[in-house]
């Protein structure tokens, strides 16, 4: 354990070289980014710290009070304010990623950097399962009607809580997470599902935005990790 600590140690410190200046960080919950003392950070959540802790018991007098608290893709900041953005472990849990990305860009400066890192389906409760693909993505960002909500939880609560479809407890489930409004894996990628998404940014959307660092998820990082600079 000790060598894997020290290993995302010297990934982390890697890094942080290229932030400075002023940024945010969304969804932290208890585990912040490391950033270096040049750089100025707010954290953003969509809950305040009550909230979270309620929506996240397990989490309890570990959460970091956000200062700001909005929706992920409709940060209610000035265009190209940011000299970085950092979402960890946040991607997937949108329903949109797609439009958050763009959002995301437009709020970076000339030279400002996206930090993504994204769990890798097969090292994490999402190893069950189907990968989400681009043109899934695309099909809802292009008619938002087309998202089921109601599927997106079933399809977690069938392979992630390993209910069976067909009984009363699978129904009762997912009634109970969208009563809360709980915020699941609606989406599970691997490491090359998040460069296709990344790529698709630049050649069709024309999002001038450099592969600065992408490392591909192992065992003992369970994450994709990408840093994208805005020309």
């Amino acid at each position: 354990m000790e060598k894997l600590a020290l290993l995302r140690f010297i990934e982390n410190r890697s890094l942080q070289r290229y932030f400075h200046g002023r940024g945010v960080e969304i969804g932290a919950l208890w585990r912040r980014f490391p950033l270096p003392r040049r750089a100025r950070v707010w954290y953003i959540d969509r809950l305040g710290g009550e909230g979270l802790e309620e929506h996240y018991p397990e989490l309890r007098g570990r959460i970091i009070q956000p200062d700001l608290l909005a929706d992920a893709a409709e940060l209610p900041l000035a265009p190209a304010s940011l000299d970085f953005l950092i979402a960890s472990h946040l991607l997937e849990h949108l329903q949109f990623p797609l439009a958050a990305l763009r959002a995301w860009y437009n709020l970076l400066a000339p030279g400002g950097v996206l930090l993504l890192r994204v769990p890798d389906k097969r090292y994490t409760f999402d190893k069950r399962r189907v990968r989400t693909s681009l043109a899934h993505l695309l099909s809802e960002h292009d008619d938002p009607k087309l998202f089921g909500l109601r599927d997106h939880y079933a399809d977690f609560v069938a392979n992630v809580a390993d209910l069976r479809p067909d009984t009363q407890e699978f129904e009762q489930t997912i009634d109970d997470l969208m009563r809360r409004n709980y915020s699941i894996h609606f989406h599970a990628w691997i490491d090359d599902d998040v460069r296709e998404i990344v790529d698709f940014t630049q050649s069709a959307w024309r999002l001038e935005w450099d592969l600065v660092v992408f490392r591909r998820a192992r065992s003992y990082r369970k994450e994709t990790t990408v840093l994208l600079r805005r020309k």
